[in-house]
Formats: structure tokens, sequence, C-alpha cells
């Protein structure tokens, strides 16, 4: 139940008493539950995603249990049909039983991914690849922001592409960059506040550019005033102005140090959650 009530995450459905009924080979368990706090048998009101909250809620507790001999837990593609809210319950449930044993997930989902890297979880997070040829390979998962860094580098470094076409694309790159890096940001702050999800994401919808989003990030508030942040550090004013102006039309001829600034600019984002 104490599983069930952190996956429940703002739902109005709430899992009550579980008894077993029934003998021999014809026994069930019967899940008690409320709707608004009015009872009645919970999985007859479930979604598809509040049911596999259930399923998980019994059966992490075997799977833990001290009479077991095995030290991990295994799970695959756990959050289907989930919403961000109950991610987020359940990267704290998972967090909490790797205290005490080995958590490794399967998913295809990138939400669960995204999830542990706004809420700062220490985890190891690996993406599996299908290169030319069929070539499989494991490589560590990297965040969209660093991604995207990689593609300005390669775009700038380009010497087959004409230097219009990377005045026109590199700096939504960068935009993308900053924005992405401010957002991991922004909801690592509010997690480890203790703020909601639904009132970080409503924070976030409600910052329209990237310099409030910025704010929103490095201030928490994004009304406040970043010039002081973007000043502190050589390059941060650069690649926003980068970004900026790419949205309304092309800069001039950018080079590495401008990647570089931009690396720089989102590892500090990054690291100040």
């Amino acid at each position: 139940r104490q599983i069930g009530a952190e996956l429940r995450q703002e739902s109005n459905v709430d899992l009550g008493d579980i008894t077993l009924t029934g003998t021999a080979t014809k026994r069930k368990a019967v899940l008690g539950g409320s709707v608004d706090g009015e009872p009645t048998q919970a999985l007859s009101v479930m979604s598809q995603g509040e049911q596999n909250a259930v399923a998980l809620a019994l059966f992490l507790p075997r799977a833990t249990s001290v009479r077991s001999p095995f030290r991990f837990v295994v799970l695959d593609d756990p959050i289907q049909a989930m919403d961000p809210s109950k991610i987020d319950g359940f990267v704290r449930v998972l967090t909490d039983i790797a205290r005490t044993h080995q958590v490794v997930v399967f998913s295809h989902d990138d939400r669960l991914a995204s999830v542990i890297r706004e809420t700062g979880i220490d985890a190891r997070l690996i993406e599996v690849v299908r290169e030319s040829g069929s070539k499989v390979r494991a490589r560590l998962n990297i965040d969209p922001a660093r991604r995207l860094i990689g593609d300005a580098f390669a775009m700038i470094q380009d010497d087959k592409l004409h230097d219009d076409v990377k005045g026109r694309v590199a700096p939504n790159l960068f935009r993308m960059a900053l924005e992405s890096a401010a957002k991991q940001a922004h909801y690592a702050r509010q997690s480890t506040s203790g703020t909601e999800r639904f009132v970080a994401e409503e924070q976030w919808q409600a910052a329209k550019t990237t310099r409030q989003r910025l704010a929103l990030a490095v201030l928490g508030d994004a009304k406040a005033d970043v010039s002081g942040w973007l000043g502190a550090q050589p390059g941060r004013k650069n690649v926003l102005d980068i970004g900026n102006t790419g949205a309304h039309g092309k800069v001039g001829t950018l080079t590495k140090a401008d990647v570089r600034d931009l690396e720089r600019a989102v590892a500090d984002l990054v690291g100040a959650q």
C-alpha cells in the first residue's frame, strides 16, 4: 500500500485493504479502494496506467523480500501508460529499493531517463543502438543538451556544408541545448524542494522565451533578471545571443570557440541543479 501511494501521484483512486478470499485452488486477492473517498473495488475504476502501478506495488515487495535469495530486481518496460507524475513516484520507489538491491530497468520510453535526469537521481543510463550492418552496441546515454552540442560541433566542422546553412541551422541547436539544460535544472530544483511535478510543468510552460527559461532554471523565477548570471562567465551571453538571433534569421560565421562557450554554459546549468 505504501508503494501504491507513491505511484498513485495525483490520482483520485486510492488503494485500500488487500484481502485473500476463497479456498484451495480458487483463491484470489481482492483489492479494496476508494474514489474521492468513496469505497469501491479498486481495479474496476482504474485506468491502464493505474493498474500497472498496482501490479508493481504487488510485485516489488515479493521481489525484494528478505527471504529472497536474489539481491536484484529486473523490470521490463514498467512505465507503459503511466503519466509523468506516476513516473516520478516510480523513480522514488526504485531509488528506495536501490539502497539494498541492484535495480535494472529496460524501457523504450525515454520519459524514464528524462525524469531520472530532471530529479538528479544517481543512476547509470545506458542505451542500446543498432548501427550499420546490424551491429548492436551499448553506450552511455547522454542528455539531450550534450547531444545537441555534439551536433553543433559536427556541423561547424563540416567543410562540405555551406556557411549560409550553418548560420541558419546551428543557432537553433544552441537555443535547444540551452533550453534543454535549463529544463533539466529547473525540474531538478523543483523536485529537490518537494514541488509537485504538475506545478513545475506549469512554471516551465509559462516561461516562453529562452531568457525566461534560463531565469527559471538559475533563479527559480522566470521574471527575474538573469543578466548577472549571463555576465558572470565569458561566453554565456554570446551563446544566448546566437540562439536568439538564429530564431529570427541567421548569424555570421560560427566557430568552435562559440560551441565551447555553449558547452560551458550547459555544464554550468546542469551543474547548478
